[in-house]
């Protein structure tokens, strides 16, 4: 069995001169980052390997989320994941190494969003509703394959195991 953690980044400053790419987080980004941190931490989600599109929100997010997980977790970006099409986003997850039963990938809506409910093709009712409502920053989708290749995943072959929002673990979403 393989596990895909989707997460969202956490809330970003406004776009301004410096650039999408450099936005950083915002107070509130940083709390939810955390939260859901210690959420991984205590459901015991920890991935084997975390990547993230190298937008700075998306660094920062997996920096503070990594911070409340036991250490030692190899990080990377991986560029392409920055407004990523659905075919990018699966070439990236297909090329992942198998050794990464749990992983991690830390990105930008719309595609976490279109690519949690494309690779969900079944799941827990009330998580699956609330995905198809809204993603918003900082929200985590847990989906299981039954595969033992990251190569081998397709869309629809993934279950949703459960949906974690900021509001969900005592916050509140955007």
């Amino acid at each position: 069995m393989l596990r895909l953690l989707l997460l969202r980044h956490s809330k970003a400053v406004p776009f301004q001169g410096s650039g999408d790419h450099e936005r950083a987080l915002t107070e509130r980004g940083r709390s939810d980052a955390a939260r859901l941190g210690l959420y991984i931490a205590s459901e015991r989600l920890a991935p084997d390997l975390a990547v993230h599109s190298g937008a700075r929100r998306t660094k920062e997010t997996l920096a503070i989320v990594l911070g409340k997980l036991r250490p030692g977790i190899k990080a990377s970006a991986e560029p392409s994941l920055y407004n990523a099409a659905n075919a990018t986003f699966l070439d990236v997850l297909r090329h992942s190494p198998d050794k990464a039963g749990t992983l991690l990938l830390v990105g930008h809506n719309p595609t976490m969003a279109e690519m949690a409910d494309r690779l969900a093709g079944t799941g827990e009712k009330t998580a699956m509703a609330r995905m198809a409502i809204k993603f918003p920053t900082s929200a985590l989708a847990i989906v299981d394959f039954d595969a033992d290749h990251w190569a081998a995943v397709d869309e629809g072959m993934g279950h949703l195991v459960d949906f974690a929002t900021p509001a969900s673990l005592g916050g509140r979403d955007d």
